[in-house]
């Protein structure tokens, strides 16, 4: 597999120290999985910040720190436990949020050719798979916030570039596109919105606005 489109180091460093919302992390733990060039980069920054801990002075703790702490973590909501059948090769972070292979998926079809299955949402953070029909198009779109497009099977082509199973795709207001489906198979993608989309045709605007485009 021939990764050519990574997240930022910025993302990585984000995702090594941890502050990222759910369906961020998820979306970057799962291109991780397929992408030993990035392991490396958040492998440093964890080992980094871990030297700069050890550095610290120690800190007097409140008393009810560790109950604090212990409530924290029972209220923190991860990833369904359930082990996936996904019979496509999705990597495990993702397979954690599978219930049933893809194919026994029950897809929301937003067009004959374009459908969704919602994952998580984390405040106005969402992440859903897209899987599209083979040489399908999504309308000309830019973004009010930032999308993060993980391909994991497949690919589509844009104004960009070429995006194949591992590239990740990070598009901003400033990004306008028009992302095209590989004609020989499904392309499904892993994406995560913070903000909706905005498609330059209305009618296409009022459908992506009723399915939380």
């Amino acid at each position: 597999m021939k990764i050519s489109h990574h997240p930022s180091e910025e993302l990585l460093v984000s995702y090594a120290s941890g502050s990222m919302t759910e369906p961020v992390a998820l979306v970057i733990a799962t291109h991780l999985a397929m992408c030993p060039a990035c392991r490396r980069i958040v492998a440093d920054a964890e080992a980094t910040g871990g030297a700069l801990l050890e550095e610290l002075q120690p800190q007097i703790l409140r008393p009810d720190a560790l109950n604090s702490a212990l409530e924290r973590l029972n209220n923190t909501h991860g990833a369904p436990a359930q082990k996936s059948r996904s019979n496509f090769g999705a990597p495990e972070p993702l397979n954690s949020y599978l219930s049933r292979p893809l194919d026994e998926t029950k897809w929301i079809h937003v067009t004959p050719w374009l459908a969704i299955k919602p994952l998580t949402t984390r405040g106005g953070t969402r992440a859903q798979l897209i899987r599209s029909a083979p040489g399908s198009g999504v309308s000309l779109h830019t973004h009010r916030g930032e999308e993060l497009t993980l391909v994991l099977q497949g690919g589509f082509s844009d104004e960009y570039g070429h995006y194949g199973p591992g590239d990740l795709q990070t598009a901003t207001p400033e990004t306008q596109h028009t992302p095209i489906a590989d004609m020989d198979s499904y392309c499904i993608n892993l994406a995560v919105t913070d903000a909706p989309l905005v498609f330059k045709n209305w009618s296409v605007g009022v459908i992506a606005k009723l399915f939380g485009f």
